[in-house]
């Protein structure tokens, strides 16, 4: 039981760890080297995706973003934030930019990190990610908040539940010495009753035989 506990534990916390992953900001510092406009089929039509392709400062790795609305960021600017990266791409080589996003690249699912803003930054631009571990530290409190109250209702549990059984246990009638003992003489007067009547038949049937 205690094995199936630990599992069912790391399970979930590994499951709110990659929700947290794909969900939280990241910032990535690149330099973007062009734009797309791709068309992709819908059940009612097709529908434009903004894509973003950069490369890291320093490094020949590439990262391409795409940029749709995103109702969880409050973005409703895909456009204009397309535009942005537009000009950015125009900039002077090596021009450094930083990139909020979130989500995973999943070559096999097709899937992109999504853009959710852009913005200038001074080459060597480290980003704190402040917001991030705002979160992480407010989950923490909750989650500690959540762990005493439980603990807390479970002992409350355990209490009432041993009250009960006490309670339960002194309320069982028990036999009592008393109604033992008179039992007992009501079963011994019972037996002498019943030897009275018996010598009675006995004295009746002999003397009816000496009579004939």
């Amino acid at each position: 039981m205690k094995k199936l506990k630990i599992i069912l534990i790391g399970f979930v916390l590994i499951v709110m760890g990659l929700a947290l992953y794909y969900v939280l900001p990241r910032v990535s510092v690149v330099e973007v080297i062009g734009v797309e406009v791709k068309r992709t089929d819908v059940e009612v039509g097709t529908r434009d995706v903004y894509m973003i392709q950069t490369r890291l400062i320093g490094g020949d790795e590439v990262r391409v973003f795409r940029n749709e609305d995103a109702w969880l960021y409050f973005k409703i600017n895909s456009a204009n934030l397309q535009t942005q990266a537009a000009v950015f791409a125009r900039e002077e080589k090596g021009t450094a930019v930083a990139i909020r996003h979130y989500g995973w690249r999943l070559p096999l699912f097709s899937m992109f990190p999504n853009a959710t803003s852009v913005w200038p930054v001074e080459p060597g631009y480290r980003h704190i990610p402040i917001f991030n571990i705002v979160i992480l530290v407010l989950l923490l409190v909750l989650a500690f908040i959540a762990r005493r109250a439980l603990k807390r209702a479970s002992g409350k549990f355990m209490e009432l539940r041993a009250r009960h059984t006490s309670a339960s246990g002194n309320n069982t009638p028990s036999s009592s010495p008393s109604s033992s003992s008179k039992s007992s003489s009501a079963s011994d007067a019972g037996d002498d009753e019943w030897l009275k009547r018996d010598q009675q038949t006995s004295s009746r049937s002999d003397k009816s035989e000496r009579d004939d």
